[in-house]
């Protein structure tokens, strides 16, 4: 499983509207980190704006504090957890039950989502009362990257203070919780019966990612039925590079025609999030948003994200 400093994405600052993307470098923290940050980009959005307003809280969870929560998780988990939705949020509303914990978040743009879903058992021990926990993740994440990956992180909410505490091999940091109301109300996924199905080692997907980024500041995912080949490409005003992906290199779960443009920034983002040799699904259709889906915590946990197609202009 990979460390922080391998899972923890780049915080990017936000170009102006209607430019072409650009990546300045971000200074990083004293660990050789930085963090993540929202743009715009010329997409279609997959979220329909009327989602994300207040509705009723999912799967009937209120809205308020649990009374009691109480959990251990090795740091490596939680590592990756953080380092997933970070890439498009840096507050989320953490549903708690009995069962385990749920967030759904989407970036300012309307342009990426994350649905997670991690249960009792990814942790080493859970105890929890039905709930939400508002927290900035950013400052969650600042105590559990002291921890190395096979330490074990404490959480548990003080009912007194109301502060969540994070213990890490001796540190004990206490943390204010954010009223959940005033946090961006989660997404509703949308579902797609999208015709392409294939399943793909994330190195493997990075690799096309970073080709890609060679030549291009957007990449076309597309697949012929008849070639049962995914093809990752980028053309840029001189250049192009093509991946073609078939045999050992994928699964073909559901082969068909599919051919849809994705900004670059954004799926290098998503894609150097997911741990090193992690399968990873992808859901593709003819100018339809991509969906990528893979395990968490030794599949105790799933991921769904969704990022929307570019727009050619």
């Amino acid at each position: 499983m990979s460390t922080d400093s391998d899972t923890e994405p780049d915080r990017e600052p936000e170009p102006a509207p209607e430019q072409p993307e650009t990546e300045p470098p971000t200074p990083a923290d004293d660990d050789g980190e930085s963090t993540p940050n929202d743009h715009p980009e010329s997409t279609a959005s997959p979220v329909d704006e009327d989602s994300t307003e207040e509705t009723t809280p999912a799967d009937g969870v209120p809205d308020e504090p649990p009374t009691s929560f109480r959990a251990t998780i090795q740091a490596a988990h939680l590592k990756t957890v953080l380092s997933s939705l970070r890439t498009l949020v840096d507050e989320a509303r953490i549903r708690v039950t009995e069962d385990g914990l749920t967030v759904r978040a989407v970036d300012s743009a309307n342009v990426a989502m994350d649905a997670l879903e991690l249960e009792a058992a990814a942790f080493e021990s859970f105890e929890a009362s039905p709930g939400t926990l508002g927290l900035n993740l950013d400052r969650l994440a600042d105590p559990v990257r002291l921890a190395s990956k096979d330490d074990l992180v404490q959480l548990f909410l003080d009912p007194d203070s109301g502060k969540l505490i994070v213990v890490v091999d001796g540190l004990r940091y206490s943390m204010a919780c954010i009223d959940s109301k005033t946090i961006r109300a989660e997404p509703t996924l949308p579902e797609f019966d999208l015709p392409v199905v294939v399943t793909v080692d994330r190195d493997v997907l990075q690799r096309g990612v970073k080709a890609a980024n060679l030549v291009a500041d957007h990449v076309r995912l597309r697949m012929e039925a008849d070639s049962e080949a995914l093809v990752i490409e980028a053309d840029g005003d001189a250049d192009a590079v093509t991946l073609e992906l078939d045999g050992d290199d994928i699964e073909v779960l559901a082969a068909g025609d599919a051919s849809t443009l994705f900004s670059l920034d954004y799926c290098k983002k998503l894609v150097r999030t997911i741990p090193a040799g992690t399968p990873v699904t992808l859901d593709l259709g003819e100018d339809f948003p991509l969906i990528l889906s893979y395990e968490l915590a030794d599949g105790d946990g799933t991921i769904t994200r969704m990022l929307a197609l570019r727009i050619e202009t």
